[in-house]
């Protein structure tokens, strides 16, 4: 990928493109690709730190200036066969007009005689355009090192420090590594060996432990601590034998590939409120022994134009950095809801599912999606479509087995299951419960029981509680059967 970028970027030069911003926060490597451009160019600075600086040594050429006086300083030379970069790009441009207005003038001045060879290096983190200079700027992400690059860093680490890595040790590092910049890659290989001496799969930790601190410094995503189990949840005979078949999948990715196998890409989960879409999600997590985000993408919302459709850029490509990863996206009809199909979606809403969309049908990462939703009928047909998720399941109310399943579960979880208990009876007891129902009738049955001397815990008490308890289904009767009618509507495989 580098490789292409370069080749891309020369075309450019040839071409006499003016402005090539690169978007990048390892300034280390936007330095080696400007130099490997073109030997030939003399490169000025101006960096937010120092001013105007040699590219070389980044030393101060004079006292310290911001970008509009040292453009204006720019103006006034005569500059031949030059490469200009301006770091911190988004921090010198940003509400300062003046800067903009110098920086197009002299766009204009090197436009005007084709023999000065002078091209402009915008170097940020973040995007840069300002609309005077639209036409001006051509824009190219540094791509992170791919898999191969990774082998290749791997191996020369591992020939300096004199040790040998398994092949299965290279590919699973590899693997962790994706996402990360040559200097956190070099960082964490060097923290490993001094650890231990070696090079291996025992810094996988290191890399996990890295990959969450930079969830944590992004504050778009959430990463949740999960303690759940697959076989905490009650039911789901269907979904879960297909989790596994995932779960396979991604704990041996770099055999599968070579098998001819496509990635994973996600699954949506949808029905009725308390039945286990959330647990699901987390559970699956687990499953895969991967870290589990949580993106909110109402929480992506700005006040300033583009600012959203920023934050979802931001949040996918902190995703993808901390891959292999699970992303659950909860509640995702309320975020794109009336969306297409002659919907009344909001501008910024259209833009970030259009985004999310093109996302999730051309991801190449190890992001895999778990989108959980109540009311499909909701959402846009483009999200429901083949190619976006692997399946879509529907979680219905848990069939009398399934009940018994549950309780058994949430009583052997707290340690009161006992012979005293008849799980049949109290399956039967509790028709069009759901499971956060019967969690419910669980817990209140051990907390009176607490109250009353500590006394043992017996089926009379929790089919007390089931007989004051009213159900989601009783209490939302209308709505559950609008979600029952439209699930039935659209022959979605059911989780169970």
């Amino acid at each position: 990928m580098f490789k292409k970028l370069k080749e891309t970027l020369l075309a450019h030069l040839q071409s006499h493109y003016p402005i090539l911003h690169l978007i990048t926060h390892d300034d280390a490597e936007s330095d080696r690709l400007i130099l490997e451009l073109d030997v030939s160019r003399k490169i000025l600075e101006w960096n937010m730190a120092r001013g105007l600086v040699r590219f070389d040594t980044k030393q101060p050429l004079m006292a310290w200036c911001d970008l509009a006086t040292a453009l204006e300083n720019l103006l006034d030379q005569e500059l031949m066969n030059h490469f200009i970069v301006i770091r911190d790009a988004h921090m010198g441009l940003k509400d300062q007009p003046l800067a903009i207005a110098r920086l197009k003038a002299l766009v204009t001045k090197f436009l005007e005689d084709d023999n000065m060879q002078v091209t402009i290096f915008l170097i940020s983190s973040e995007y840069c355009v300002p609309r005077e200079l639209e036409k001006f700027i051509t824009l190219f992400e540094i791509p992170l090192p791919d898999e191969v690059a990774i082998r290749k860093m791997i191996c020369e680490y591992a020939e300096n420090y004199g040790v040998e890595v398994e092949e299965d040790a290279i590919s699973k590092l590899a693997l962790a590594f994706q996402g990360l910049s040559r200097y956190e890659i070099g960082q964490l290989i060097n923290r490993g060996y001094q650890q231990d001496g070696m090079i291996g799969v025992e810094d996988i930790d290191l890399v996990q432990f890295e990959k969450t601190q930079i969830i944590k410094k992004s504050g778009i995503l959430e990463m949740l601590t999960v303690k759940e189990k697959l076989e905490d949840i009650g039911g789901l005979d269907k979904l879960k034998p297909w989790l596994m078949q995932k779960a396979k999948i991604m704990s041996d990715w770099p055999a599968a590939r070579s098998f001819g196998v496509e990635p994973p890409k996600g699954v949506m989960i949808v029905g009725m409120p308390g039945c286990g879409k959330s647990l699901t999600a987390k559970a699956t997590a687990a499953l895969f022994s991967l870290p589990l985000l949580k993106l909110d993408i109402g929480s992506l919302m700005g006040k300033y134009v583009g600012e959203s459709e920023g934050n979802m850029r931001r949040a996918i490509k902190v995703a993808e950095a901390v891959s292999p990863c699970v992303l659950w996206v909860d509640e995702v009809e309320k975020a794109f809801v009336g969306i297409g199909s002659g919907g009344s979606g909001s501008e910024v809403s259209t833009r970030l599912f259009g985004y999310f969309l093109t996302w999730m049908q051309e991801k190449t990462k190890q992001v895999f999606v778990i989108a959980t939703a109540n009311d499909i009928s909701a959402l846009p047909p483009e999200l429901l479509r083949k190619g976006r998720f692997d399946e879509i399941f529907y979680v219905d109310f848990p069939t009398e087995k399934e009940r018994s399943d549950i309780f058994k579960v949430h009583l052997a979880k707290r340690k009161k299951l006992s012979s005293s208990i008849q799980l049949d009876g109290l399956a039967k007891a509790t028709e069009g419960y759901s499971g956060a129902d019967i969690e419910s009738v669980v817990k209140e049955a051990i907390e009176q029981a607490f109250i009353d001397n500590r006394a043992k815990l017996d089926n009379n008490r929790l089919l007390a509680i089931v007989k004051n308890t009213h159900p989601l289904r009783e209490v939302m009767k209308k709505k559950v059967k609008e979600y029952e009618d439209r699930f039935a509507e659209m022959k979605i495989k059911p989780a169970s």
